[in-house]
């Protein structure tokens, strides 16, 4: 072999040494040509009464730029909490590209979603020092402006029911005296639909509060979902003494809906037919009055004596046995009739006859004339009483010993 043909493999070999050393260096430096991006994701729910809501987070390629790992995140929001997610992608060479990255809405109509969109701008470059690539900038901003820029897309909900709180008021009517002041009525609400929203305390979609007069409180009614919901208003009726109850029925009807992304509640009240502003229920309270029993009317005195009658004897006599109609007043009346009838009843008559014949009876008349014009002298009258009966009874006992005597 000459000495130029060894001088000429002798350079082929370096060559090849010189690219065989050059694609190692290529291989090493391609094994570390690659950045890992992250783009975090935050969402938050608040509300008093929220619970938790899965959503949907989506991010959406501009410009023809690659898509991430994820198209879009499912997240599970709580109360109170700020759950964190990310979109992620390994990039291997320089890139600068942008994305746009936005909530999709729940189903739940009680809630209120962020609406927000987010610009996110993932730049990739050369790295001198590790012969690599590096994410110099990930940021996102709102709503394409650059000056909002923070380093993860943001998500706020909220749980905004729609609600009603119907206005109901009792009133109390004194008709007559004052109502107690403790007195306490009924009132219940009742819903249509056993399964429509009621307020709390509420059973099998009814509730009936306890108050006296002014304002009436049921609670608000919350809506969580859009419809037509119906509900009865009335009050109980009891049996304190001396009030009138109201028997009014008002019909509540609250139409809900959901206007740019919110649940509204819209309230309507009827009685009858009749549309009105508020539930008003008036009883009346009157007290009742003690009935009194008429005064007896004594007969008219017509000028005679107290206690006597103006009708005539004999007239009197016959009425009296004409209304004694009962077996005792049947005997008592036969026996008289026989009395009179009988030998006693002639000897007594004859004796009267005698007697208002006699300067006895004249004495007797004139006595029942001063009586009668005003002469009510005591001493008088209780002797002309005495002399009369004494000589009544002389008389019957001498005209019964004469018929005697002639029946002997």
């Amino acid at each position: 072999m000459s000495r130029n043909s060894g001088n000429k493999y002798i350079g082929a070999f370096l060559v090849m040494l010189f690219a065989l050393l050059l694609n190692i260096s290529v291989f090493a430096a391609t094994g570390k040509y690659e950045a890992a991006v992250k783009i975090p994701v935050r969402v938050t729910l608040e509300g008093e009464k929220a619970s938790s809501e899965e959503v949907t987070i989506v991010m959406t390629p501009l410009d023809d730029a690659p898509a991430f790992d994820q198209t879009s995140l499912k997240v599970q929001a709580k109360k109170g909490e700020t759950v964190e997610a990310e979109f992620t992608r390994t990039f291997t060479e320089p890139v600068d590209f942008r994305y746009e990255i936005r909530e999709t809405a729940g189903t739940t109509d009680a809630y209120t979603y962020d609406d927000t969109v987010y610009t996110a701008i993932v730049f990739v470059e050369n790295d001198p020092e590790t012969m690599g690539l590096k994410a110099s900038v990930v940021k996102v901003y709102k709503d394409d402006d650059p000056g909002t820029k923070q380093d993860a897309a943001i998500f706020i909900n909220r749980y905004c029911p729609a609600e009603i709180d119907p206005p109901v008021k009792k009133v109390v009517t004194n008709d007559s005296g004052t109502a107690p002041d403790t007195a306490k009525f009924h009132f219940t609400l009742k819903a249509e639909d056993k399964t429509f929203p009621m307020p709390a305390g509420s059973v099998d979609g009814a509730k009936t509060v306890e108050a006296g007069t002014g304002k009436v409180e049921f609670g608000k009614i919350e809506y969580e979902k859009a419809g037509t919901y119906t509900y009865k208003i009335y009050e109980e009726k009891e049996d304190l003494s001396n009030f009138t109850y109201d028997t009014t029925e008002y019909t509540v009807k609250a139409v809900v809906e959901k206007k740019a992304g919110v649940l509204t509640a819209t309230m309507t009240i009827t009685k009858g037919t009749e549309a009105v502003d508020s539930i008003e229920f008036n009883n009346h309270y009157g007290e009742k009055k003690e009935e009194t029993a008429p005064a007896e009317t004594q007969p008219a005195n017509n000028g005679s004596s107290s206690g006597s009658s103006s009708e005539p004897k004999d007239n009197r006599k016959k009425h009296e046995r004409e209304e004694t109609t009962d077996p005792g007043g049947s005997v008592l009346g036969a026996v008289r009739d026989a009395i009179e009838n009988g030998p006693v009843g002639q000897v007594l008559g004859a004796a009267r006859d005698k007697i208002e014949e006699s300067p006895i009876g004249q004495v007797l008349g004139a006595v029942r004339g001063a009586t009668r014009t005003g002469d009510n002298s005591f001493m008088m009258i209780s002797a002309i009483c005495f002399l009369t009966a004494l000589a009544v009874m002389i008389g019957w006992v001498m005209a019964f010993m004469k018929k005697r005597m002639n029946g002997m």
